[in-house]
């Protein structure tokens, strides 16, 4: 695809209607994601893995790296001390551009809650940049996750501030607890950086 300004690939990314259009834009967009977002997005995965590390004393706790794209998060976390990272996302060419990066344990190809995801052990750790937003994920997919949280497990995720009210009743419910956060002055619409830790019930 050809160079777009970041209001440009914002707003296409997220006019996505359905799942399999997401994943063929993703997989469309691959090649150049990087060089794509480097001037405005690439602050977020490291704002996320900055805030993860501030919450992760032990660097040697497996981190699942929800959305994983090309790998951006997980560069950010490995130059912390992490060692043990799963990436998981639903395009499997933008997964390319993240083992190619050769700072991940493992990749999977998947969606939040289905069969491979099924099959992942619970971590310690989570990051999910870019993750919710409008056909990306919202409160099913962040329940699905704070199901493979840990106790005392912590979960650093982004979503813009329109974004939030759908997250809200299940950033309510029991069992965690929000511990950061962290707003991020990108676009007309402000990305929120929040961390949850899960409590031992």
């Amino acid at each position: 695809m050809s160079q777009m300004q970041p209001s440009q690939w914002l707003e296409w990314i997220c006019s996505s209607k359905t799942l399999d259009e997401l994943r063929d834009n993703y997989d469309q967009w691959a090649s150049r994601y990087d060089a794509d977002v480097s001037d405005v997005w690439s602050v977020v995965p490291t704002a996320g893995a900055t805030m993860l590390a501030q919450h992760t004393p032990n660097k040697q706790h497996t981190v699942l790296d929800v959305g994983a794209g090309t790998g951006l998060a997980g560069v950010v976390l490995t130059s912390f001390g992490f060692q043990h990272l799963i990436g998981i996302d639903i395009s499997p060419s933008m997964l390319k551009q993240a083992e190619a990066k050769g700072v991940y344990q493992s990749l999977v190809c998947c969606t939040i809650g289905d069969s491979e995801f099924g099959k992942i052990e619970p971590v310690e750790s989570m990051i999910a940049t870019g993750v919710f937003a409008k056909t990306h994920a919202g409160p099913t997919e962040l329940t699905c996750l704070r199901a493979k949280l840990q106790p005392g497990g912590v979960l650093v995720f982004t979503a813009r501030q329109s974004f939030l009210p759908v997250l809200q009743t299940t950033l309510e419910q029991p069992g965690w607890e929000q511990i950061d956060a962290k707003v991020l002055p990108i676009y007309d619409d402000p990305m929120h950086l929040l961390a949850y830790r899960a409590n031992a019930n």
